[in-house]
C-alpha cells in the first residue's frame, strides 16, 4: 500500500511538471506558428499580390497562427467592419505575452502594403526569432528547476508519510 502511494506522488509530481511546461511553452509553440506565418504573409501579400480575405481564410487557416490569431483577424473584420489596423489591434492583444506587443506595430502599415509592410514584417520576424531563442532557453532552465522542486517535494513528503 505505501509503495502504490509513494508511486502516487511521484507520478503526480511528475504530472504537474509535465502540464506546468506545457503551459509554459504555450508562447514558444504559438510564436514558431507565428513567425512561419509571417513568411507566408509577407510572400503572399508583396509578391502575389494576394487580397487579405483570402489571404486569411485560405492560405492562413491552418495551425496554431490560425488559431490564435488569423482566423479570430477574419472574424473581427468580417463581423464588425471596423479599419484593418483597430481589428488587428484587438486581434493581437489574445495573443500570449508578449506575442502582442511584437506584432502591434504591423498594424498601422497593413492598409499600405508594399515596401514599409515587407519592411516592417522582417524587423517583427527578427524580434520574434530573438524572443524565441531567449524564451526556449528560459524554460528550459525553468522546467528543470520546475522538476527538480516538484520531485523534491513529493520524495519529501513520501519519507514523511512513511
Amino acid at each position: 500500500m505505501r509503495l502504490i502511494g509513494a508511486l502516487l506522488l511521484l507520478g503526480g509530481a511528475g504530472l504537474w511538471c509535465l502540464l506546468r511546461r506545457r503551459e509554459g511553452m504555450l508562447p514558444v509553440r504559438v510564436g514558431r506558428a507565428l513567425l512561419e506565418d509571417l513568411a507566408v504573409f509577407s510572400y503572399q501579400i508583396r509578391v502575389r499580390r494576394t487580397p487579405l480575405p483570402e489571404l486569411l481564410e485560405e492560405v492562413l487557416a491552418q495551425g496554431l497562427g490560425a488559431e490564435y490569431l488569423w482566423r479570430p483577424l477574419a472574424e473581427r473584420l468580417a463581423e464588425e467592419g471596423e479599419s484593418l489596423p483597430r481589428c488587428w489591434r484587438e486581434s493581437v492583444r489574445t495573443l500570449p505575452e508578449p506575442l502582442g506587443k511584437l506584432l502591434l506595430p504591423l498594424g498601422p502599415l497593413l492598409p499600405e502594403g508594399g515596401g514599409p509592410l515587407a519592411k516592417a514584417v522582417e524587423e517583427t520576424r527578427e524580434e520574434l526569432t530573438g524572443f524565441l531563442r531567449e524564451e526556449t532557453a528560459r524554460q528550459a532552465s525553468q522546467g528543470r528547476i520546475n522538476a527538480a522542486l516538484s520531485m523534491a517535494g513529493a520524495c519529501l513528503a513520501i519519507l514523511v508519510l512513511l
